[in-house]
């Protein structure tokens, strides 16, 4: 059987090689709005929708046991039991799928500390400025 959490524990690799922490250590300094608060608030939407795939499988699997017998009655938990397993891996194909596409986007930065070199500091452009706008902003 195929492990139900490889794909919660590929991101979480990921971000702990961006980071160069520990997962479980890099919530407690998170900020609301910043970019990391963003990659541990899916990587635990990732993680949910992996323990999801891994139940409804062994939901499955207790439904449709060999020694079991299955009478008319079952046969609508096991079309549940199925729908309910097709939904929890879209779910989690579609959470892998962004997370792993923001990670393979994002690239270790070097320590802060050290000051940057002359020539990265000249290759740096000044931000554009903000573009005003004709009314409020529209939601999504």
């Amino acid at each position: 059987m195929p492990d139900p959490y490889a794909a919660s524990r590929a991101a979480g690799a990921q971000i702990e090689a961006l980071y160069g922490r520990p997962v479980t250590g890099l919530a407690a300094d998170a900020v609301p709005g910043s970019m990391r608060y963003a990659l541990l608030n899916s990587f635990d939407a990732l993680q949910y929708a992996d323990r999801a795939v891994a139940f409804h499988t062994e939901q499955l699997h207790r439904l449709t046991h060999p020694d079991r017998t299955i009478e008319s009655v079952d046969v609508g938990h096991i079309s549940d039991a199925t729908r309910r397993l097709a939904h929890a891996v879209t779910v989690r194909d579609s959470h892998a799928q962004v997370l792993g596409d923001v990670l393979n986007s994002l690239a270790r930065v070097p320590d802060t500390e050290s000051p940057a070199p002359a020539s990265q500091a000249a290759a740096v452009t000044p931000a554009m400025p903000p573009v005003a706008s004709d009314g409020p902003a529209r939601s999504r």
